[in-house]
C-alpha cells in the first residue's frame, strides 16, 4: 500500500504587540512595571509539504509475517516579521526601533522500518514481534537574516525629516546565519508474549523484551555580520544597505580607495556541537486475571541512559546523563458489567531533556528577544503517576468516564528569563505536583434521531491543580522585593482547565467525513522571571477548527481544514498590582490548508 500527500498553509498576522517589562524596585515602592520596549508586529509564513509512504506485508507462511513502511517527509517554511516601537531601555525618547526577519527553514524526514511477527506453536504458543527502523531528520536554515536599526523623526525649516541609524552598541548589526542539522537514529526492539492459563484455568499472559536505541545530532552554525563604514551610512532602504555601491570598494577617485560596509565572520563555536544517545532497557510484564472480574496488569522497565552533548568550543562544559531507572507499573482492572470497568493505577515514567536543552546553543526569536541558551546541567525527570478511572463502554464507539489523577515531579524542567540582563535558561526545580480529575463522553446520535447515525458528539474536561516550590535561592531575591511573595508557584504551561467539544461526521459508503472542534485551555504560566519582575501568564484562548476530507474514487482523497476559524488572539502578560502589561498579543490568524491524498493498493 501506498500513499501521496501534498499540503500547502498560509497563515498571518497583522498589529500585533511585543513587549519586554522589568520591575524596577521593591513592590511596596513601585507603582508601575517599567518598559524596556514595545513594538508592533507583523508577520506572515507560508508552509508546504509533501510525503508519501509505502507499507509491505509478505506472509511467509502460517505463522510468519514480515512487513516493512518507508516514509518520506519535506516541507520548506517562508517566515517574514516587521516589528517597530519605542526601546526606552536603550533609546532615547523620540527615536524608535524597527527590526526585520526573513527565514526560510527545510525539513526534511526518511524513515525505514522493517517488523516481522512469529507464532511459535510449539514453544506454548509464545508469539514474538520485533521492529528495527531508521529514522533521518535534517534541518536547514540557509540564510535566515536579521535586520534592526532605528529611527529619528524630526521637523527642519518647516519640512518633516527622518534620519536613521544602526546602532550596535543597543542591538545587533544586521546579519545572517546559515544553520544546518543532521540527526540519525537507530531502534530495535522486540517482545515476546507467552500465553499460559492460571490457577482457575483463566487464560494470563506474561510479556517480555527489550529496545536498543541511538541517536546522533550534528548541528552547524555560520554567523556573517554586516559592519558599517562611515563611507556608506543607512539611509532607511534596507536593499539599499546591500547593494554594491554600498559593500566593498565604493569610490576610487584620484587613486584613494574608500571602503563601505564590509562582512565579518562572527561565528561562535559555543553554537556549533554534536550529540549523542544510547538507550537501553528490558522490561517484563504478567497479564493476570486474580479473578473472574479482577485483573492485574503490571510489570517493571530497566532504562540505561546514556547522553552527551559537546560544544565546538572547548571551554564550554559537556553536557549529558548517564543514569539507570527502574520504572515499575501497578494496574487493577475490575469489570462491574461486561462493558463497564474500573481502574486503579500506579506508574512511573520518566522525561530526558532535549540536545537542544543541554546545548550551550544561544537562539532568538528577533533581535531584542530573550536569547535562550542551554544548560548542559540538567538532570531528568521522573514522574510518579497515579490514576483512577471509571468508564462505561456503552456501544461501540460510544464511552462514558470519569478519572482522577496525581502526579509527583521529580526534577521537572523550566523555561526561565533572567530578566536583568535578557538571557533565558533551561533549569531542573526541585519538585512539582499535580492532581485533578477528568470527564470524558462520545456518543453517536443515532439515540436522537436514526437520520443522524452518522454523527458522533463527544467532549473531555480536565480540572487541574499544580504547584512547584519555589528554589530558595530564587525565593530569597523575591522576597527582598516582596516579602510577602508566595514560596510556590504553578507548574509550567499547565492549565486549572481543559476542555475539548467536537461534532463529528463519518459516512463510510460515501467516503464523507468532517469534524468540528472546539478547544480551551485556562491562564497558564509561560515564563518564569528570575530576578523579582512578575511572570508571564498566557491567558486564556478558545480555538475552533474544522477538517473536511472525500474520497473522489478510489486511492484519492481531497481533505481540507481551516483552524482557529474564531481567529482568537494569544495573548502573554504580566500581572502587577491589578494591571496586565502585556508581553506579547496578536492575532493567531485563520489557516486553511487543501491537501491530496493518494493510497496505492
Amino acid at each position: 500500500m501506498g500513499s501521496l500527500s501534498y499540503s500547502r498553509a498560509l497563515s498571518s498576522y497583522r498589529d500585533g504587540t511585543t513587549a519586554q517589562y522589568q520591575l524596577s524596585g521593591k513592590v511596596a515602592e513601585v507603582n508601575e512595571l517599567n518598559n524596556l520596549y514595545l513594538l508592533s508586529d507583523d508577520r506572515s509564513a507560508d508552509e508546504v509539504l509533501w510525503g508519501g509512504l509505502l507499507s509491505l506485508s509478505y506472509k511467509l507462511s502460517t505463522h510468519h509475517e514480515l512487513s516493512s513502511n518507508f516514509m518520506y517527509n519535506r516541507s520548506g517554511e517562508s517566515v517574514a516579521r516587521y516589528q517597530m516601537g519605542p526601546m526606552p531601555r536603550d533609546l532615547a525618547a523620540g527615536t524608535f526601533y524597527e527590526t526585520r526577519v526573513l527565514q526560510y527553514t527545510e525539513r526534511k524526514l526518511r524513515s525505514a522500518q522493517l517488523s516481522g511477527s512469529h507464532f511459535l506453536p510449539n514453544l506454548a504458543g509464545m508469539r514474538v514481534e520485533w521492529t528495527s527502523s531508521l529514522t533521518n531528520t535534517a534541518q536547514d536554515e540557509p540564510d535566515l537574516r536579521f535586520f534592526s536599526n532605528d529611527f529619528t523623526p524630526i521637523e527642519r525649516n518647516g519640512a518633516a525629516q527622518t534620519f536613521y541609524s544602526i546602532s550596535p552598541s543597543n542591538y545587533s548589526r544586521p546579519v545572517h546565519y546559515y544553520r544546518n542539522l543532521d540527526e540519525e537514529q537507530w531502534e530495535s526492539k522486540l517482545t515476546a508474549t507467552l500465553p499460559f492459563k492460571q490457577w482457575r484455568g483463566l487464560q494470563a499472559n506474561f510479556k517480555f523484551g527489550g529496545l536498543h536505541s541511538t541517536k546522533d545530532r550534528l548541528f552547524r552554525e555560520r554567523r556573517f555580520e554586516f559592519h558599517q563604514s562611515s563611507s556608506a551610512r543607512y539611509n532607511g532602504d534596507p536593499f539599499g544597505f546591500f547593494s554594491t555601491s554600498m559593500v566593498g570598494i565604493v569610490d576610487s577617485t584620484g587613486g584613494r580607495y574608500r571602503f563601505g560596509n564590509y562582512i565579518v565572520d562572527g561565528s561562535q563555536l559555543a553554537n556549533n556541537y554534536d550529540g549523542d544517545q544510547t538507550i537501553t532497557a528490558f522490561f517484563g510484564m504478567l497479564d493476570l486475571p486474580l479473578l473472574n472480574k479482577l485483573r492485574f496488569i503490571g510489570g517493571v522497565r530497566f532504562e540505561t541512559t546514556d547522553m552527551n552533548v559537546a560544544s565546538q568550543d572547548p571551554q564550554k562544559p559537556r553536557g549529558g546523563l548517564e543514569t539507570e531507572d527502574f520504572l515499575p507499573s501497578i494496574n487493577f482492572v475490575y469489570e462491574l458489567q461486561s462493558n463497564m470497568n474500573v481502574r486503579a493505577a500506579y506508574g512511573k515514567t520518566l522525561a530526558r531533556p532535549t540536545f537542544r536543552e543541554l546545548a550551550p546553543f544561544a537562539s532568538f526569536d528577533f533581535v531584542g528577544d530573550f536569547i535562550f541558551v542551554g544548560n548542559p546541567n540538567l538532570k531528568r525527570t521522573l514522574v510518579d503517576n497515579y490514576d483512577m478511572r471509571w468508564e462505561w463502554f456503552a456501544r461501540p464507539g460510544e464511552i462514558y468516564a470519569v478519572s482522577g489523577f496525581y502526579k509527583r515531579f521529580e526534577n521537572p524542567i523550566e523555561r526561565a528569563i533572567v530578566s536583568n540582563n535578557n538571557q533565558g535558561q533551561f533549569q531542573n526545580v526541585a519538585e512539582a505536583v499535580v492532581f485533578g480529575a477528568e470527564f470524558e463522553v462520545r456518543q453517536r446520535l443515532d439515540r436522537v434521531a436514526p437520520a443522524l447515525r452518522n454523527f458522533q458528539i463527544g467532549g473531555n474536561l480536565t480540572l487541574v491543580h499544580s504547584q512547584v516550590d519555589i528554589p530558595a535561592k530564587e525565593l530569597a531575591t523575591l522576597r527582598e522585593l516582596d516579602p510577602q511573595a508566595s514560596g510556590t508557584r504553578e507548574l509550567q504551561g499547565q492549565s486549572p482547565y481543559l476542555l475539548n467539544v467536537d461534532l463529528s461526521y463519518d459516512n463510510i459508503t460515501s467516503g464523507t467525513t468532517a469534524g468540528l472542534y472546539y478547544n480551551i485551555f485556562g491562564e497558564r504560566l509561560s515564563e518564569i522571571s528570575l530576578g523579582g519582575t512578575p511572570n508571564i501568564y498566557e491567558q486564556p484562548r478558545g480555538t475552533l477548527d474544522l477538517t473536511a476530507s472525500q474520497r473522489v474514487w478510489s486511492g484519492l482523497t481531497i481533505k481540507a481544514s481551516g483552524k482557529n476559524l474564531l481567529d482568537t488572539s494569544i495573548r502573554k502578560v504580566h500581572h502587577f498590582k491589578e494591571v496586565d502589561y502585556v508581553s506579547r498579543e496578536h492575532k493567531l490568524g485563520r489557516t486553511y490548508s487543501l491537501g491530496l491524498t493518494y493510497n496505492i493498493e
